[in-house]
C-alpha cells in the first residue's frame, strides 16, 4: 500500500468537484497545431542570448589564507561579494574555503571558483543555515488591484493606478483560486492569503517593459488567463528586485536549510555548481524570481530520505516564472525535482534525474519529476531522463503541464531491486487537469507484469507495474475515490511503450510530425557530436545519449 502523506490541507479538497473547466489560450511554441492553444503557451526561458560572460575580476580570495579548510573564510568572501562592482566577479582559486554563516549576494555580482572539483566552500552543518543566497528578503508594498481579465497569451495589464510602477519593475500578479480548476490545498508559505482565507495559488512573476497611465505592458506573456471575478492583483516588494547575479564553478556543501536558495531575483543564474548532501530543505530553491538559468550542475544526496522537505533536489516555487534548468543532473533524493506553486513558462530540459526514494518505505518508488503544491501550471518538461514522471495531489493540483521527448523506464538506476510498489512512467494522480503526454519512450523491457494503464477504482493505489497510473489518491469515502476526468482530459500522442511495443497516436489526430522541440530553436550546444533530440521515436534507436547522463555515468 501507498505510504500515508495527507495534511489537513488536503482533506478540505473534498469539498470541490471531481471535474474542470478548459481554460483559454493563445500562443504557443507547436506551429504543427498538435496541441490546441488551449493547452500550451510560449516557452521562452531563461535570459536573452544565455548565461552572460563577465570576464572583468574584482577581487581574488587569498587561497593560502582562506583556502585551507579550516581557516573561517566567510568575512573574506561576504566582504569581497558586497564591495565588488555590478557585472563583475569575485574569484575562489583552488582550495577549501570553510565558513560559518551564509554567503549572501545581493546585487549583480557573479561568485566563482576554479571548478567544482577545485574549489569547496563547506558549510558548518552545525550552524543549520543556507550555503548561499541570491537574492534579498524583502517586505511587499500593498497590491494594487488588476481592474479588467488578463487573456492568456497578453502582454499588458490594467490596474487601477499604475503610479507607482515602472519600466524594470518585477511583480507577483495572482488571483484568487477558481474552485472550478485549483485545489487548493495548503503550502500557504509558497503563496499570498487573502484576509479571509482564500489563497492564491494561480501566479505569475512578470517584467514591466513600460507603463502608460494604468496599463502596464510587460516584457513576456501571460500564461493562464486571471478573471475579474478572481480578484486579481499585482504585488511589488519594497526594495528592487536582484538582477544579473551567478553562481559558477564551485563545489557546496553544508547546507542544513536548504544548500542554495535564490529569492526575489531575476536574470540570474547557477552555473557548473555541485551540490553535495543537503540536510533540510532543498538543494536550490528558486522562489518569488523571473527568468533563472540554472544549467550543467550536479545535484545529489542528503542527511536522511523521508518525505517532508527534507531532502529535495531542485525546486520551482512561489509563482517563479520563465525560468530554465537544462543539462544538469539530480541524483538520490527524495523527490529530486518539483514544481511548487510555480508560475507557468517554465522549461525543465534534457537533465539527468534519478533514484527517488522514500526513506521511511524504501519499497515504494517515488516521482523523480513531480508537482508538489497547487497550482504548477503551462510547464514545459523535455528530453529529460526521468525513470518515473508525475504530478501529485498531495498539496493540491495543477493543470496543463506537458510532457514532451522525455524517456522514462519506470524504473530506478540502483533501487529498482528494492523498489516493487508504485512502479509506474507517468503517474498523474487525482484532479490534475489537461495534461499533454507526447513523444516520449516510457517503460522497459523485461518489466514483468507490465500493464498499459489502471481502469479500475480498487487498483489505482497499488497494482502491477503499469504505463500510465492515472487518477490515484482521490479523498477516500468520498464519490471523488477515484478520479476519471484525469484520463479523460489527458492528451497523449506519439508516445512508444514497452506494453504496446509500438507508438501509440490519438485517433482523432492526423498529424504524426513531432517538432524538434517546443522551445528550441535550434540544436543545444551542449550536445556537441550526439543527435538531437535524443528522444526522437522515429529514429533507431529510439533513445539516444544524453550529455547529462553521459557525464554521470562516466564517473559512476
Amino acid at each position: 500500500m501507498k505510504p500515508a502523506r495527507r495534511s489537513l490541507g488536503y482533506l478540505a479538497l473534498a469539498l470541490l468537484a471531481c471535474k474542470h473547466p478548459a481554460a483559454t489560450a493563445a500562443g504557443g511554441t507547436d506551429t504543427t497545431g498538435i496541441m490546441a492553444q488551449e493547452r500550451r503557451t510560449t516557452w521562452n526561458p531563461g535570459i536573452a542570448g544565455g548565461i552572460p560572460s563577465r570576464t572583468t575580476i574584482c577581487a581574488t580570495i587569498n587561497a593560502a589564507t582562506y583556502g585551507n579548510g579550516t581557516t573561517d573564510a566567510t568575512a573574506a568572501i561576504q566582504s569581497a561579494i558586497t564591495g565588488c562592482p555590478a557585472g563583475q566577479v569575485v574569484y575562489l582559486p583552488a582550495g577549501t574555503y570553510a565558513t560559518t554563516a551564509t554567503l549572501g549576494i545581493d546585487h549583480g555580482v557573479v561568485l566563482r571558483g576554479a571548478g567544482p572539483a577545485l574549489t569547496k566552500i563547506k558549510l558548518d552543518p552545525t550552524k543549520g543555515l543556507t550555503a548561499i543566497f541570491i537574492g534579498l528578503w524583502s517586505s511587499y508594498a500593498p497590491p494594487v488591484a488588476v481592474t479588467a481579465d488578463v487573456a492568456k497569451g497578453a502582454t499588458s495589464l490594467t490596474v487601477a493606478n499604475g503610479s507607482t510602477f515602472v519600466a524594470g519593475d518585477i511583480l507577483q500578479l495572482d488571483q484568487r483560486d477558481d474552485p472550478a480548476y485549483v485545489l487548493t490545498g495548503d503550502c500557504s508559505w509558497y503563496k499570498n492569503v487573502d484576509a479571509d482565507g482564500v489563497k492564491r495559488s494561480v501566479g505569475q512573476t512578470v517584467e514591466v517593459a513600460s507603463v502608460a497611465g494604468n496599463t502596464l505592458n510587460l516584457t513576456s506573456p501571460i500564461h493562464i488567463g486571471f478573471s475579474v471575478l478572481m480578484r486579481p492583483q499585482v504585488t511589488k516588494t519594497v526594495d528592487p528586485f536582484v538582477k544579473n547575479a551567478g553562481i559558477e564553478d564551485l563545489y557546496v556543501s553544508g547546507g542544513r536549510n536548504g544548500m542554495i536558495r535564490v529569492i526575489h531575483s531575476a536574470y540570474s543564474w547557477v552555473k557548473n555548481i555541485e551540490s553535495d548532501t543537503v540536510d533540510g530543505g532543498q538543494h536550490l530553491s528558486l522562489g518569488n524570481s523571473y527568468r533563472i538559468v540554472v544549467r550543467g550542475s550536479y545535484f545529489h544526496h542528503a542527511v536522511q530520505y523521508a518525505q517532508g522537505g527534507g531532502s529535495y533536489g531542485v525546486s520551482i516555487n512561489a509563482q517563479t516564472s520563465d525560468s530554465l534548468i537544462e543539462d544538469n543532473i539530480i541524483y538520490f533524493m527524495n523527490k529530486p525535482f518539483l514544481f511548487e506553486s510555480s508560475g507557468g513558462g517554465n522549461v525543465l530540459a534534457y537533465n539527468y534525474i534519478d533514484d527517488a526514494q522514500l526513506g521511511s518505505a524504501m519499497s515504494w518508488q517515488e516521482t523523480d519529476i513531480d508537482t508538489h503544491c497547487s497550482f504548477p501550471h503551462m510547464e514545459l518538461i523535455e528530453g529529460n531522463y526521468a525513470p518515473h514522471l508525475g504530478a501529485d495531489i498531495v498539496h493540491g493540483n495543477s493543470g496543463w503541464l506537458t510532457f514532451y521527448r522525455n524517456y522514462a523506464t519506470g524504473q530506478h538506476r540502483t533501487l529498482a531491486a528494492v523498489q516493487t510498489g508504485n512502479i509506474e512512467a507517468v503517474g498523474l494522480e487525482a484532479f490534475v487537469i489537461n495534461m499533454n503526454v507526447l513523444g516520449n519512450v516510457l517503460g522497459a523491457a523485461g518489466l514483468a507484469g507490465l500493464i498499459y494503464e489502471n481502469s479500475t477504482p480498487d487498483w489505482v493505489l497499488c497494482g502491477d507495474p503499469a504505463i500510465y497510473r492515472l487518477g490515484a489518491g482521490a479523498i477516500p469515502a468520498t464519490l471523488c475515490a477515484f478520479d476519471s476526468s484525469v484520463a479523460a482530459t489527458i492528451l497523449r500522442h506519439g508516445n512508444f511503450d514497452y506494453f504496446n511495443k509500438s507508438v501509440v497516436w490519438d485517433p482523432t489526430i492526423s498529424n504524426h510530425t513531432l517538432p524538434l522541440s517546443l522551445y528550441l530553436t535550434q540544436k543545444p550546444a551542449f550536445f556537441d557530436s550526439q543527435a538531437w533530440p535524443y528522444v526522437d521515436i522515429a529514429a533507431n534507436p529510439m533513445v539516444g545519449v544524453l550529455p547529462a547522463k553521459q557525464r554521470f555515468d562516466a564517473t559512476h
